[in-house]
């Protein structure tokens, strides 16, 4: 609950709200909403920065040595003549190796190297250090720029601001209250998670690759404001109104005293706490897919260029298609070993993830694996950023509307009569998103030319809303005419 910074004390009997600073009685400024907005702003991603390796095993530490260090410096020569930034070696290895019997068979060498590059030039910024000797891929990861990332904070305050003044906006209207200052602000920073990495490893045979198609992800800015709200009955303010009192305004601490005998009472306070829940159910209009293009060959550098051109006619013909949101999300070149552990070849999984209107996914999906995916690796539906505004604003009221509910049957139990609404908290919940659809496909499910068909689920918001309702057995009045109105004028 949003707390002035004295306690806020109610007497059992009629009262008045007096400042302590300045002597003055105030019945509108004792009541506080406490509500927090989410901003969320997503920044396409324009650089990618890499982690790669050169291991080399041998005989002997001189020999494997000498091999990384030479191979080592033919990877840096060709990143240096691309451009590549902020080149850096992160990490130098040299161990012996030994077999089952405690036996030194050899050494493995491995050094790492780091660096940036706008994404659009990565791809083949890899495949040309793989064939100058590079033959392990640790780390890919997307960042959008410094400038970007400053502004997009900036946007999240301003989106969390309105977010609060929406929710805020959705009470006041439902229980009939009119909002006056801004008591108090709190700026609640969030971190700004990373897209997920891409993991994988290749191999030193892979060498002559068709050029590895990238797509990096965006970056999500996320952020919360939270604002302590006054309001009152009486008051001419308006919540749109409310915003230009962001500066210069304190948050003033209240004592509440009988007006009878002039006393402080703190041992008198009645206050009913109550929280509503609301619930609100969204039809699903978008669907998120992600695709894999899994290839098994004998040796990596087959593996690598097959996989290659498949990704780069599946991205073609999404691009065609309009798929929204496009992007690389893993690739993978893995060793095969049989039973005996010989090596008998190479796999390699792309995956690629795209959004569309529901209506139009399955098709995208048909498509997308005539030109080369075999995999479907998840489906999931969204509702629209609007359609899920909506829905959480008409929880909040249907949230208020469950409290008074709540409200008016104890006190009609308990023959008592409410008095003022002395606060309000706006409790958000998460937003459960429908189960997603698991499942895979082979390179002949779709031969038959079928189109798949999509039927998108429901989404869920929920959200709740406490109120602290000061009451009285012995004032005058029923429920129906609290001071602040806790049922809806007709």
């Amino acid at each position: 609950m949003a707390k002035t910074n004295n306690p806020i004390v109610v007497s059992g009997q009629a009262h008045a709200i007096v400042d302590p600073l300045t002597g003055s009685t105030n019945a509108n400024t004792a009541q506080i909403l406490n509500v927090t907005g989410q901003g969320e702003v997503t920044v396409p991603t324009t650089l990618t920065e890499v982690q790669l390796g050169v291991q080399v095993q041998g005989k002997t530490a001189t020999e494997v040595q000498q091999q990384t260090a030479q191979r080592s410096t033919a990877v840096v020569d060709v990143l240096q003549k691309l451009g590549a930034q902020e080149l850096q070696t992160t990490s130098i290895q040299l161990n012996p190796v030994y077999n089952d019997t405690q036996t030194l068979t050899g050494f493995t060498g491995l050094n790492t190297l780091q660096f940036e590059l706008p994404t659009a030039r990565a791809g083949a910024a890899i495949d040309t250090a793989i064939q100058a000797g590079a033959n392990l891929i640790q780390n890919i990861s997307f960042t959008a720029s410094d400038q970007a990332l400053q502004q997009a904070r900036l946007q999240v305050l301003s989106e969390a601001v309105k977010d609060a003044q929406a929710q805020a906006q959705a009470v006041f209207s439902t229980l009939n209250l009119t909002p006056g200052k801004i008591i108090d602000i709190n700026i609640n920073s969030a971190d700004n998670p990373s897209p997920s990495p891409l993991v994988f490893n290749a191999t030193q045979n892979a060498a002559r690759i068709a050029t590895t198609p990238i797509i990096g992800s965006p970056q999500t800015i996320e952020g919360s404001v939270s604002l302590d709200i006054g309001y009152s009955p009486n008051s001419a303010a308006t919540l749109a109104s409310a915003t230009h009192n962001l500066t210069g305004a304190s948050k003033p601490a209240f004592a509440i005293v009988d007006p009878l005998t002039g006393s402080t009472n703190a041992n008198t306070a009645q206050i009913l706490n109550v929280t509503g829940q609301g619930e609100v159910t969204v039809p699903t209009t978008l669907t998120e897919v992600q695709l894999g293009i899994q290839v098994n060959g004998k040796t990596a550098t087959e593996v690598q260029e097959k996989t290659a051109q498949r990704s780069t006619a599946v991205v073609d013909v999404l691009q065609k298609l309009g798929a929204q949101e496009l992007q690389t999300t893993s690739i993978q070149l893995n060793p095969v070993y049989n039973d005996s552990q010989i090596l008998t070849g190479f796999t390699e999984l792309n995956t690629l993830q795209f959004e569309l209107p529901t209506a139009r996914a399955g098709a995208a999906i048909d498509t997308a694996i005539q030109a080369g995916a075999n995999l479907i690796q998840n489906i999931s539906f969204t509702a629209s950023d609007q359609a899920l505004q909506q829905a959480r604003l008409q929880v909040l009221s249907e949230a208020v509307i469950d409290a008074q509910t709540q409200a008016q049957t104890v006190f009609s139990t308990l023959k008592l009569t409410p008095g003022k609404i002395i606060d309000i908290d706006i409790n958000s919940a998460d937003n459960s998103s429908p189960s997603p659809l698991v499942f895979n496909v082979a390179d002949k499910a779709f031969a038959t030319g079928t189109r798949t068909p999509l039927i998108g689920g429901t989404q869920t918001i929920e959200g709740s809303v406490s109120l602290d309702i000061a009451y009285s057995p012995n004032s005058a009045g029923t429920l129906d005419l609290a001071v602040n109105g806790l049922q809806r004028s007709a």
